[in-house]
């Protein structure tokens, strides 16, 4: 299995061809033309032609490709520029966890570069930082098909370990664009969720659009263990021989809070939260995801 294929396999690529990704506030640069820079005064010189998306006016077809192609394309001008997005990949000890199906950290990845993909063959700008983990990773936003593979090696190179800060990974990204993107968080989130509203709140007083994307095990969901068990902490906690059954009703109400408190931050801070479990076939993940934001939902 070449490298490629182990994060984007045909099937899902031939999903994502028909499905689009679009920031749903004004920002700059977007070209899916949903939304317009509000950038006025720009200059209306041709700059490329685009593959013709729905929502796209009719009036902005150009016919004489049409013609000569068969295909329908739309004629792009300087004053339209690629949106930007920032994906935050959580690298922390606790999203190698797998119980019946793939890691937390494998599932994520996949994601990754199938968002990656889609944008990218849409024009857009795309960029990964991965946090916690061995090393930070950092790739700037960029658009063309070298930057697919990019990501793609980075992903292959990551090693969840340890600790993740993310609240901090929130502030930095935050500070680190000087004009507004979409910042696309994947994380288990199992992190105090007051850090994370500040986190939050950094990024929309700047004026970003924050997409929070949970990565869950089914087991996290449900807590199924039965009989005496030794757990051991994958962000270095020490080890605790326990009774599941005892423990389970303290875990559920104490993961359900946390939940509540997730959801909260988001909403105060207009930031879309999705949760998505390890069992759940990506492809149809995915297909659900997109066309719930192209609905605007």
């Amino acid at each position: 299995m070449s490298i490629v294929s182990r994060y984007l396999d045909p099937a899902l690529i031939e999903r994502l061809n028909h499905l689009q990704l679009s920031a749903r506030s004004v920002v700059v640069g977007t070209t899916t033309g949903t939304h317009r820079a509000p950038v006025k005064g720009a200059s209306i010189e041709f700059r490329q032609h685009r593959f013709y998306v729905p929502g796209d006016e009719p009036r902005r077809l150009d016919w004489r490709v049409l013609g000569r192609t068969d295909r329908p394309y739309i004629r792009e001008y300087d004053e339209e520029t690629n949106l930007r997005c920032m994906i935050l990949l959580d690298c922390s000890g606790s999203m190698t966890y797998a119980g019946r199906s793939e890691s937390k950290f494998e599932y994520a990845a996949r994601m990754v570069a199938s968002l990656a993909y889609l944008m990218l063959g849409q024009t857009e700008s795309v960029g990964l930082a991965t946090v916690g983990g061995a090393t930070d990773q950092w790739i700037a936003p960029r658009g063309g098909t070298a930057q697919l593979s990019r990501i793609i090696e980075t992903l292959e190179r990551a090693a969840p370990r340890g600790a993740c800060d993310l609240p901090a990974a929130l502030h930095r990204a935050a500070e680190r664009f000087d004009r507004r993107t979409l910042i696309v968080v994947l994380s288990d989130l199992f992190t105090p969720a007051g850090g994370v509203l500040q986190g939050l709140t950094h990024l929309r007083h700047e004026h970003h659009e924050v997409l929070m994307l949970r990565v869950l095990d089914r087991d996290e969901l449900q807590f199924p263990f039965r009989g005496w068990a030794r757990f051991r902490g994958l962000e270095g906690e020490q080890p605790q021989l326990a009774e599941p059954a005892v423990m389970r009703g303290i875990y559920l109400d104490n993961f359900h809070r946390h939940r509540a408190a997730l959801e909260t931050a988001c909403a105060r801070t207009a930031t879309e939260f999705h949760s998505f479990v390890t069992d759940t076939p990506l492809i149809d993940a995915l297909t659900a995801l997109l066309r719930r934001r192209r609905r605007g939902r």
